[in-house]
């Protein structure tokens, strides 16, 4: 009933491709750095979204809540609470280590892949292009 070739079921945005790029080429150290910053829980949320990634297709929601809990992480949005694994583990690192400054360079380009993917998958359709 439907003609769908490989290439519209496998095609994906540039920014996706990014995004999964991204990921793959640094899911050692993402893994290390919520190792880090947020111990067993840190980690599965590291191996939930890199694993979502490598699915084919886009990434469901699962995945997509668990890029935005590792971008979380990443960047410390709740090493104020103290009730959270992530004041534990940020307390006991020093900010002169240079680990420190490899994690706000992972976050931040794992923050700008997440949103530029985020940006293109919520453009409209074109006027005259059929979805």
């Amino acid at each position: 009933m439907f003609d769908l070739t490989d290439d519209l079921i496998t095609s994906q945005s540039p920014t996706l491709r990014d995004l999964r790029s991204f990921t793959a080429e640094n899911a050692d150290a993402l893994a290390c750095a919520a190792a880090l910053l947020g111990a067993a829980p840190g980690v599965r949320t590291a191996l939930t979204a890199l694993d979502g990634l490598a699915d084919p297709g886009h990434p469901t929601a699962r995945t997509m809540r668990a890029l935005d809990d590792l971008v979380d992480l990443l960047m410390l949005e709740h090493v104020h609470d103290p009730y959270r694994i992530e004041a534990t583990c940020f307390a006991a690192l020093d900010p002169a280590e240079p680990v420190v400054e490899e994690i706000c360079i992972l976050a931040d380009g794992l923050a700008n892949a997440l949103e530029a993917y985020r940006e293109d998958a919520c453009e409209p359709v074109a006027p005259g292009v059929a979805a």
